[in-house]
């Protein structure tokens, strides 16, 4: 009876160990949180990388509409999960990285120039695989 009961309260600090660790504890997750908009971050705020998911579907970007300032860093997770090969091209900024089906890839991207850039897929362009990139001053 008491290893049984010993087992119960072992049981029930681990779940609560688990839950606390749950709700992060006031920590930031070091997972990728999507796309972020530049305007969100003040501007004296320190330059630091901020997380940026991309996804590539047949036959389309997700987000659609990227925006940043010039100087900002963009920790950059882009993946396929398309049945075709894609890619990630921004000619003005010299991005242009192949994706087969289900592949992954983890990369930084610095905004060095402002203006507005068209993100696109070299093979499928012509179906509407695109999306804008906006770099403001």
């Amino acid at each position: 009876m008491r290893i049984a009961a010993g087992i119960a309260v072992t049981a029930l600090l681990a779940a609560g160990v688990l839950a606390w660790g749950g709700c992060g504890g006031g920590e930031e997750s070091p997972e990728v949180q999507g796309p972020t908009a530049a305007s969100a971050t003040p501007e004296n705020a320190p330059s630091t990388a901020e997380s940026l998911l991309v996804e590539l579907d047949d036959f389309y970007f997700d987000p659609k509409e990227i925006q940043g300032k010039v100087g900002q860093t963009y920790e950059v997770t882009a993946f396929s999960e398309g049945q075709q090969t894609h890619t990630l091209t921004i000619n003005a900024l010299g991005v242009d990285r192949e994706f087969p089906p289900s592949d992954t890839q983890e990369f930084s991207l610095t905004l060095q120039k402002a203006g507005e850039f068209k993100v696109y897929c070299r093979f499928h362009r012509d179906k509407g695989m695109t999306a804008t990139l906006k770099v403001s001053e």
